[in-house]
């Protein structure tokens, strides 16, 4: 097993690294041409929110995509934005390393106040990266983004021994090489002390409104339950084991069949929509479940609020956008612990958790919440927002990272 990686910034580097002035912060992430635009993946989403944050701070940040497979045309340019096309070989979906024409391309006009903050996990080509950015005093922060989320199940045991045995070995060195990683949930956090027990864990969450960009969201307009109550809602990429998509459809068919009166909309991006499609007709379902194509904004805003709850039953995730988004809006959550949401959850009232990941533990919590009364409903709906009020503006999480950044 590799020894643990000491990181280069001691002391003298953060002395230096403070002393740079304006921080040149380079979010890093990967735009693998897999049919899904950059502007519906969450963590491009979430690397653009940070730096347009950070650029209202004064800073200089921009998004760095290293792109493989098929062209992919990025429309949001809300933030700097660099792709760069890897040319090193790629297997099963995932680049091996970077070439040199790559690294210099990303790390072109690096100075002493250059910062790379790395986005993503389980990815052959992070670990050398790491060791580049080391050799040449650039310090590095990760964050995984639930990447790592599916190796172990709620209970803590290992359900993917050989993705376990690859972390171990080969990114391990690269997490605890860097200045920090970020966990965005206490769950996540607790399975990057397994795979890295020497990396330094720093636990800061996902946004969800910026105080800086923009007005704090409204409350919630007053509303009780739908007419068709209970409506659940899922907004996301149609990835559908990444998402537990199957596990949604497949726990929604069992509580149907059990007596369960709801209905669910999805709202979502990918090519998977017809084989979902497909799933719901084959299960029995497709006259209580509407499988839609992707919605932003506004129109998305109104969709949700017609329904009562927002589900996620993810495998694994970071902290998920839209999740955080429907809080706002005053939806109770229903989350795995996949999702990095059901400790908040639990603790806050602010929805309903899914024991495990399993088609029943999703069925279990469909019925659990249609048979919350009006009051109860109204009460996690209140605490959902309340959380996400609290917790969820990008202003105060930029801050939080760059101190992170410089000590």
């Amino acid at each position: 097993m590799n020894a643990p990686v000491r990181s280069p910034a001691g002391p003298s580097f953060a002395s230096q690294f403070k002393g740079a002035g304006r921080l040149d912060i380079r979010h890093v992430a990967v735009l693998d041409g897999n049919g899904h635009p950059s502007e519906a993946n969450g963590v491009h989403n979430v690397a653009r929110a940070l730096a347009r944050e950070q650029q209202a701070a004064g800073e200089r940040a921009r998004l760095v995509l290293l792109a493989h497979g098929r062209p992919v045309q990025v429309t949001d340019q809300s933030c700097p934005t660099q792709v760069i096309r890897l040319d090193g070989p790629v297997m099963r979906g995932h680049a091996l390393h970077l070439s040199r024409r790559s690294i210099e391309a990303l790390l072109a006009g690096a100075g002493a106040g250059t910062f790379c903050h790395i986005h993503g996990g389980r990815e052959p080509m992070l670990p050398g990266l790491g060791r580049v950015l080391r050799r040449r005093g650039i310090p590095y922060a990760v964050t995984v983004h639930g990447r790592f989320s599916h190796v172990y199940d709620p209970a803590g045991q290992v359900v993917k021994r050989n993705t376990a045995l690859y972390l171990r070995f080969f990114e391990r060195s690269f997490l605890e090489g860097a200045r920090f990683v970020q966990a965005l949930s206490d769950e996540e956090a607790a399975i990057l002390r397994r795979i890295a027990p020497g990396a330094r864990i720093r636990i800061i969450g996902n946004g969800a409104y910026s105080s800086t960009l923009g007005e704090a969201p409204p409350s919630p307009a007053p509303r009780g339950v739908s007419a068709d109550y209970p409506h659940f809602g899922y907004c996301g990429r149609y990835a559908i084991a990444h998402k537990g998509l199957d596990l949604l459809l497949e726990g929604f068919a069992s509580y149907h069949k059990a007596g369960g009166t709801g209905r669910l909309t999805m709202m979502g991006t990918g090519e998977a929509r017809g084989e979902l499609m497909q799933m719901a007709e084959r299960l029995g379902i497709a006259g209580r479940v509407q499988v839609m194509g992707p919605s932003f904004g506004a129109a998305r805003d109104a969709v949700l609020r017609e329904c009562d709850y927002f589900v996620v039953s993810s495998r694994y995730e970071g902290v998920p956008l839209a999740a955080l988004e429907a809080a706002l809006l005053g939806l109770p959550l229903i989350v795995t612990a996949g999702s990095g949401l059901r400790t908040l959850v639990m603790a806050e009232q602010a929805g309903l958790p899914i024991d495990d990941h399993s088609a029943q533990a999703v069925a279990a919590a469909l019925h659990k919440a249609e048979n919350l009364a009006p009051a109860e409903w109204k009460a996690r709906a209140a605490a959902a927002h309340a959380a996400a009020m609290l917790r969820c503006d990008w202003t105060r999480i930029a801050s939080q990272l760059r101190t992170a950044y410089l000590t």
